[in-house]
């Protein structure tokens, strides 16, 4: 398959723009599509925001503390977050294991 620029695009519609056969008209249709898919696709630059990205990192944090926090009301957030710790180190840690991967009421 070959990549058709907008200009050879173009070029071939102005070829075809006076001729009335039905595989003409078909490709005629067919390259105007093209054409309209070659001018959507830009480059798109994502610029990261570090910012941005650390503050939804530590929205998910905090939410899955409180989370954790609604599971076992008798527990600070201090005590929790100190066990959270100890779990990602190995240790066992008083909330069990089911409450930590899947910490909703």
């Amino acid at each position: 398959m070959t990549k058709f620029t907008v200009e050879k695009i173009n070029d071939v519609l102005e070829q075809l723009q006076g001729i009335k056969i039905k595989e003409a008209v078909q490709l005629r249709k067919r390259l105007v599509k093209e054409k309209k898919k070659l001018k959507i696709k830009k480059p798109t630059v994502k610029i990261s925001d570090p910012n941005k990205t650390r503050s939804l990192k530590l929205i998910r944090y905090w939410r899955y503390i409180k989370l954790i926090r609604d599971n076992f009301p008798d527990l600070t957030v201090k005590q929790i977050r100190k066990q959270l710790t100890q779990r990602q180190q190995g240790t066992k840690t008083e909330i069990p294991d089911a409450i930590w991967q899947n910490p909703s009421p």
